[in-house]
Parts: C-alpha cells; sequence; structure tokens
C-alpha cells in the first residue's frame, strides 16, 4: 500500500492541511513544532483507528 495524498482539517494544529507524496520515500523536514509529527499521527489515526494507544472511539466525548 502507498500514500498518494494525506488530507488533514482540525487536527492539532491544522486547521487545513494537504500533502502529496511522490513514489519512493519521501521525507519530512522541517522546524520544531511545525507539525511533522501530528502528520505522522493523523496518518497513524486514519489507518489504525488508535491516538494516544487507545481506540478511537473511546477518546470521543
Amino acid at each position: 500500500m502507498a500514500l498518494r495524498k494525506v488530507k488533514i482539517e482540525n487536527f492539532k494544529i491544522f486547521e487545513k492541511f494537504e500533502l502529496e507524496f511522490d513514489s519512493g520515500i519521501n521525507i519530512l523536514v522541517g522546524d520544531n513544532e511545525v507539525g511533522k509529527s501530528t502528520v505522522i499521527e493523523a496518518i497513524h489515526l486514519a489507518l489504525t483507528g488508535i491516538i494516544n494507544g487507545k481506540t478511537l472511539n473511546t477518546e470521543l466525548t
């Protein structure tokens, strides 16, 4: 499976964010506190349904 595009809305620091991946290896580069880890967390959440080690349905109120 390969990701082609990620769209993030209203997740942590991102109000709206879109990122397209090239085929092959992609590297996220940026200063501290700009959201590199948040992008990875959003992808993980979308693929697994787990956030902070718990399933999404137990985290939503």
